[in-house]
This record gives C-alpha cells, structure tokens and sequence, in this order.
C-alpha cells in the first residue's frame, strides 16, 4: 500500500469513525441520556459487542445504544433477559452548577444480556434508574 492510498484509507476511517457525530451530540446533550455503555478506555475489543465509550438513551419507551461510529441499537421492553447489579459506574456529566463547575451524577453498572445474544456494561444515571427499569419491565 503506497503513501497516498494510507491517506486515502485514513480519511476514510475518519469518516466512518464520525458519521453519526452530530447525531450523537444531539443526544449527549438532550435530557434522554441514561448513561454510557461499556464505559472503559483503552484499546477497543472487536469482540465486543458494543464499541467502548457508547451511551444509551431512552426515547418513546425505546432504549438505544449509539455512538459516532455505529448504527443504532434498539431495545424494548423484553428485549433484557439479564440485568445484573456489579458495581458503582462512572459518573454521568449533570451540567453545570451556578459557579460553572461540572456536575458529576453518580451511575450504578450493570451486566446486560439481551435476547439476540449480545452482551454489554451499562453505567446507569442513579436519578433514572427506576425510570429505566420501569419502562424496561426490570
């Protein structure tokens, strides 16, 4: 492969790596943020099922898993067959206080199983836990 296809091959990953970059935005910052997914840092597993550093939503009784990079992940009520406690979570941005200083809400993680076999971590919002469970039938 020569210099110009690496470049070539470079920009395209950027591309793809960023083709839902606005979207994901949109929601990061919207008041439906549940939490992350597979919140750690590091080098990114293929064998996972869900990309490192994800976030899941709540909108219309649908849960979703997203990020910049990758489609779209639903979910409905029924669709968790495992919802396991294992720890405390990293904590989920809050805004900010009237100093301007972040504000850090605390997450509980948990072990997900779905039905189609996939698995993952969720870092839960404790303020919208029972929220999620509720819509989640959990």
């Amino acid at each position: 492969m020569g210099f110009f296809d690496k470049i070539k091959d470079f920009f395209k990953r950027l591309k793809e790596d960023n083709k839902y970059m606005a979207r994901t935005t949109a929601r990061i910052n919207g008041k439906n943020l549940y939490g992350y997914v597979n919140y750690r840092t590091g080098k990114i597993d293929p064998n996972e099922d869900f990309r490192n550093l994800s976030y899941v939503n709540v909108e219309n009784g649908t849960g979703i898993i997203y990020n910049s990079g990758d489609e779209d992940y639903n979910f409905v009520a029924g669709d968790i067959v495992t919802f396991k406690h294992i720890g405390d979570g990293h904590p989920v941005n809050g805004g900010n206080d009237a100093a301007g200083n972040r504000i850090k809400l605390p997450t509980w993680r948990f072990q997900v199983e779905f039905k189609d076999g996939k698995k993952t971590t969720m870092d839960i919002n404790l303020k919208k836990l029972d929220e999620f469970k509720s819509v989640f039938q959990l």
